[in-house]
């Protein structure tokens, strides 16, 4: 029974450590979306993914992603196709480059917290991300329909 109290406390111990961080940061997230901040930052980082064929309407989805998690980059991208900010092409880049570095600033900062080498949890993922995104880019063909890019099916 010690044990499985053990693993109980050492569980809470963890979950404690994960909260600490993650707690704040989406507080610092959410006051620096309301005050206009994210926009400014989403202008700054989206020059690097030019390379990967977005503009800066394909690449605020991935740098939401990249700081709040894939479940929220997810909705910020569904909502940029339905209202045609972003071509299906530039949807699919963005889905291949959120599903291999989504969460990159929580993950980070939790698993370095715990130990980890910061360079060998940045790297790796970043540099699959850009290499998988530009072959998704180049080897797709435009995937635009005649009618637009709103996908609505509610019709």
């Amino acid at each position: 029974m010690s044990v499985l109290w053990e693993g109980f406390l050492q569980g809470l111990k963890g979950l404690w450590t994960i909260a600490l961080i993650v707690i704040p940061l989406m507080i610092v997230l959410e006051v620096a979306e309301s005050n206009g901040l994210l926009q400014k930052l989403n202008r700054l980082m989206a020059r690097p993914f030019k390379i990967i064929g977005l503009g800066e309407e394909g690449a605020f989805p991935v740098v939401i992603a990249g700081v709040f998690g894939i479940t929220y980059g997810s909705g910020v991208i569904i909502n940029h196709v339905r209202t045609g900010k972003v071509t299906r092409k530039e949807a699919r880049v963005v889905g291949t480059f959120m599903s291999i570095a989504h969460a990159l600033i929580e993950d980070t900062i939790i698993f370095w917290v715990l130990g980890a080498p910061l360079l060998l949890l940045v790297a790796p993922r970043l540099i699959l991300a850009y290499v998988m995104s530009y072959l998704v880019y180049r080897l797709t063909p435009e995937l635009d329909s005649p009618d637009g890019d709103n996908i609505d099916t509610t019709d």
